[in-house]
């Protein structure tokens, strides 16, 4: 019990840490320095990192131990393909095979998304939006399917904290986006729920057209390209 609590402690500080870029694409994570950090022992850091490499925020490199994986925006094409495929699938299979659980989770990530889109609060929209879309991908039954696709939503939430967060110059469009985001929301909710998968499917791949676009836009400010290293940069944690 007591290095469950401990590893999921690491785990969370960690993932924030990440997803914030407070640890660079590329950092070193030494697992001595992360438990002299959080006063666990090794175990619970250990378990931390293995829970990070599935959700492909950490990679291991023979000889060179845990790393930050590398985020690199020159790569964006293949991510947002990858997503397109992904998104479309799951949300037409959500709709053909969802439960009244499920359905009851998707409809509570989608209020929470906009509870943070009201406040403006970046932080709890972008991870209300990864819960949403999780939410969706566990309502196809699809353990393969939504395995990938929760791998792919992690990496969207890296990339949504680098670009919507903190830059000037495009903030005033933010309200038209959530909006807009929002109109999606409640559109693939209705047609999971009515259980209309060519519908869910075809606003699926709308909103990953959304998705891009925003990002695209945010990648045109200085600050968003000068924020993250593509090619990853070398450091201790905690250095």
């Amino acid at each position: 019990m007591g290095s469950s609590i401990g590893s999921d402690r690491v785990y969370d500080s960690l993932r924030s840490d990440i997803l914030r870029l407070e640890l660079a694409p590329g950092a070193a994570l030494d697992e001595g320095v992360l438990s002299a950090r959080y006063a666990v022992s090794r175990t619970p850091v250990r378990e931390a990192l293995i829970r990070l490499g599935a959700d492909g925020l950490v990679r291991n490199a023979r000889g060179r131990g845990a790393r930050v994986a590398p985020l690199d925006l020159q790569n964006l094409r293949a991510f947002f393909e990858g997503l397109d495929v992904l998104q479309r699938a799951v949300t037409r299979l959500a709709a053909l095979r969802r439960t009244p659980d499920a359905l009851a989770e998707i409809e509570a990530r989608c209020a929470a998304f906009e509870a943070g889109a009201a406040r403006h609060d970046s932080e709890t929209v972008n991870e209300a939006n990864f819960h949403f879309h999780s939410a969706i991908g566990r309502a196809a039954a699809s353990e393969y399917l939504s395995s990938a696709y929760d791998r792919c939503l992690m990496e969207g939430l890296r990339i949504g904290y680098v670009c919507f967060s903190d830059h000037t110059g495009v903030d005033e469009r933010l309200e038209t986006h959530l909006g807009v985001t929002m109109q999606d929301h409640r559109a693939i909710l209705e047609a999971i729920t009515d259980q209309k998968a060519d519908a869910a499917e075809a606003i699926a791949g709308r909103h990953v057209k959304l998705f891009r676009n925003r990002v695209v836009t945010a990648l045109l400010s200085i600050d968003s390209v000068q924020r993250v290293s593509v090619s990853g940069v070398e450091g201790r944690a905690g250095g």
